[in-house]
Formats: structure tokens, C-alpha cells, sequence
């Protein structure tokens, strides 16, 4: 590990994405909104994402030698893919949570 700048860069990620665990979980208790589940589901996934993300810029040739080849193309694949999964969880939570926002400030005017 030659860059420590894009290791730190990365871990911030794991920060964030663990930040963002014990927030959806605190709206989750407070408000027991559906939105809050699916945004705590893709704060999991963003730590794992984000762990592996760690761990592939501190060793970049980690996954070849655990792995081998053929396990590391489907790996990669799987790692790609799980992303707009992620993201799309998300926005569909925030998009819930939007809607319970705007609803409620209508009702309350």
C-alpha cells in the first residue's frame, strides 16, 4: 500500500456508511417507517461495499490470491453489481421518507 490518501478515502466511506446505520436505525425506532428498513438495508450493504473497498485498495491483487481467477471475475461482477442495488434502495427509501415528509407538512398547515 503505496497511497495512504486513497486508503484513508476509502475508510471514510466505511465511516459514512456506518454513520448512516445508526441514523436509519434511530428514525427506524422513533418513526417505525417502511422507509427506514430499506435505507438501514442499504447502509449494510454500503458497509460491506465498503469494507471490501478497504481492503481492495490496501491489497489490490487480494481477491486474485483468496480467490483465484475465475473466482475473482465472479466476484468482481457480484461487487459491481450489489452497487446500483445499494443505491436504488436507497433512493427509493429517501423517496418514502420524502413523501411521509411533504404529507405530513401539508396535513399540519
Amino acid at each position: 500500500m503505496d497511497e495512504p490518501v486513497t486508503l484513508l478515502s476509502a475508510a471514510s466511506f466505511v465511516v459514512f456508511a456506518l454513520y448512516s446505520i445508526v441514523l436509519y436505525a434511530y428514525g427506524l425506532i422513533r418513526t417505525g417507517l417502511i422507509a427506514f428498513v430499506l435505507l438501514l438495508v442499504s447502509g449494510v450493504i454500503g458497509v460491506a461495499v465498503s469494507l471490501t473497498n478497504v481492503a481492495l485498495v490496501y491489497d489490490r491483487y487480494l481477491g486474485i490470491r483468496l480467490l483465484g481467477r475465475s473466482g475473482w471475475m465472479i466476484f468482481y461482477y457480484a461487487f459491481v453489481c450489489i452497487q446500483p442495488i445499494e443505491g436504488l434502495l436507497s433512493v427509493i427509501g429517501a423517496t418514502l421518507l420524502v413523501f411521509w415528509i411533504t404529507r405530513k407538512g401539508l396535513t399540519n398547515r
